[in-house]
């Protein structure tokens, strides 16, 4: 089974994993997973102080996967090996913890899952690069060039697309209440619009905005606090 849930951060939204709260833990194996959309935020400080936060998942019964968000620390997330796996590559963090590196397509289950993590920091004027703070939060442009290069060779055809934030013109149209505040340029959102324009999928999964909403229009589902099955 694979099952999917909404930014952790670090331990601040950790809690919905836990056993009361996700009872179908109970039945899976290391060959069922578990996909978090951002944030994660287990590789923070880049040494021991992160043992605690990474053994929690380590000890699952499920594997644990998840795809970057704009509160990570990329210095230390880069310093991870990276392997194969499921027909693309991956920083292998702990034996059953696996973060899944933007603009690549893995084969899941017998499914595809096209994933491209980031956003734009609306506070990062008030946060210390390298510190609380990271340029890598927004995709490169050469992971760009590879995302058009693994979506055009499947045709721009996948079954579940993976990301952190939404495209910007899903941003600025179902969100009109915090439309001030959701004024802002983000070159992942705009890369978006044209994913969600060119590529054909079965189901859009999104974190970010730590909301829990179906946008019928684009199948787009934006999740926070629930785990659903993929």
């Amino acid at each position: 089974m694979i099952f999917i849930t909404g930014d952790t951060h670090r331990k601040l939204d950790i809690k919905k994993l836990d056993l009361e709260n996700f009872s179908e833990q109970k039945l899976l194996s290391r060959d069922d997973f578990l996909i978090i959309t951002g944030d994660f935020g287990g590789v923070w400080t880049g040494d021991s102080s992160d043992d605690d936060i990474l053994d929690y998942h380590e000890n699952k019964n499920y594997t644990t996967l998840f795809i970057g968000g704009n509160h990570e620390n990329y210095d230390a997330l880069n310093t991870y090996p990276v392997v194969m796996w499921n027909k693309g590559p991956v920083h292998k963090i702990r034996e059953h913890v696996l973060h899944l590196m933007n603009g690549q397509i893995y084969e899941i289950a017998g499914r595809s899952f096209f994933v491209m993590g980031g956003a734009t920091s609306v506070d990062k004027m008030f946060r210390i690069e390298h510190e609380t703070w990271w340029s890598e939060e927004e995709p490169s442009e050469e992971e760009f060039r590879t995302a058009w290069e693994n979506l055009g060779a499947r045709g721009n055809k996948v079954d579940y697309i993976i990301t952190h934030t939404v495209p910007e013109n899903v941003r600025k149209t179902a969100f009109k209440p915090m439309k001030d505040f959701l004024e802002y340029d983000s070159r992942v959102e705009r890369f978006l619009d044209i994913v969600i324009r060119e590529v054909k999928y079965e189901k859009w999964f999104a974190g970010h905005i730590h909301i829990d909403r179906e946008i019928q229009d684009y199948n787009l589902r934006i999740i926070y606090n629930s785990i659903l099955v993929i």
